[in-house]
């Protein structure tokens, strides 16, 4: 009983840690790389690429700039 408890619990945690994006999205450039696609997807940043222009929401930035740059 206290494995599953102690399981729960981890799985909670690690969960409640994962990012939430949900702001409008905003273009940050003009190019979607296979690297860029994979550092998105590793880091669970939803994105859209519409006409040629690349979109991620504003409150994932920083994020994008940081990591994915």
């Amino acid at each position: 009983m206290k494995k599953i408890m102690l399981l729960l619990t981890i799985t909670a945690i690690l969960s409640a840690c994962q990012p939430n994006y949900t702001g409008k999205y905003i273009e940050i450039g003009d190019s979607l790389t296979e690297y860029t696609k994979e550092c998105f997807k590793e880091h669970q940043i939803p994105y859209q690429y519409e006409k040629g222009k690349l979109y991620v929401p504003d409150d994932a930035f920083d994020v994008v700039i940081n990591t994915c740059s």
